[in-house]
């Protein structure tokens, strides 16, 4: 986790999203807090594992993260949990939009998540399957760009087939949206595989992040 750390902080972030899938170091938070550096945790992140529960067999929430996925329609928990979000205990967490799937991965969930006031976070990528999969018409798409109750914006590159994490370019999907939308200091976080490429790859990936945001 922390030679992850080291490597994002030298190339110029200035704040990190703390993942799972990182191997554990000892301290790693200390470590974190007295260099100030701003953090945000996501879905099954854990100090001291790979990764961690995200949600009980009763569809509560066992993380304190800022953002986490919801579960797979598949999943025996899916109608517990639609049930738990349409009763407001999910407030205060920060739903991500997936794709097809997911709970939230298509226009009729993204449209029953915004009329009862969930909040969310917005990951373009997987809005951009949503649309290539003809699962997101543009209707709620124009709708959800709209919406009041959105707390992080994600952004990544894929070819519309699946989450593959690519570095994003200046003709990426939703940059254009992400520059206007953040300017009311909505969080916005890069998720690019960031370790395949190299440190000149990284660093411009940073700065083309920066250049959008202000």
């Amino acid at each position: 986790m922390q030679s992850a750390a080291e490597d994002l902080l030298e190339i110029g972030a200035n704040n990190l999203q703390l993942t799972p899938g990182n191997v554990p170091t000892p301290e790693f938070n200390k470590w974190l807090q007295e260099r100030q550096v701003s953090i945000r945790k996501h879905h099954g992140f854990h100090w001291e594992a790979l990764r961690c529960k995200v949600w009980s067999e009763t569809a509560d929430c066992l993380v304190d993260a800022d953002s986490v996925h919801p579960p797979q329609t598949n999943a025996g928990i899916a109608d517990v949990w639609k049930q738990q979000a349409e009763q407001g205990n999910y407030a205060g967490i920060l739903l991500e939009t997936m794709y097809p799937g997911y709970c939230l991965g298509d226009g009729d969930r993204l449209s029953w998540a915004m009329d009862i006031q969930l909040e969310l976070a917005v990951d373009v990528s997987h809005i951009y399957i949503q649309i290539c999969q003809n699962a997101l018409d543009n209707t709620v798409w124009e709708r959800l760009q709209n919406y009041e109750n959105i707390g992080e914006i994600h952004i990544s590159a894929n070819h519309g087939k699946s989450d593959i994490h690519q570095p994003i370019t200046e003709q990426s999907f939703g940059l254009e949206w992400l520059r206007d939308h953040t300017q009311d200091g909505t969080p916005a976080i890069l998720e690019c595989y960031m370790h395949r490429l190299t440190p000149t790859e990284r660093r411009k990936q940073v700065e083309l992040l920066l250049n959008v945001v202000g």
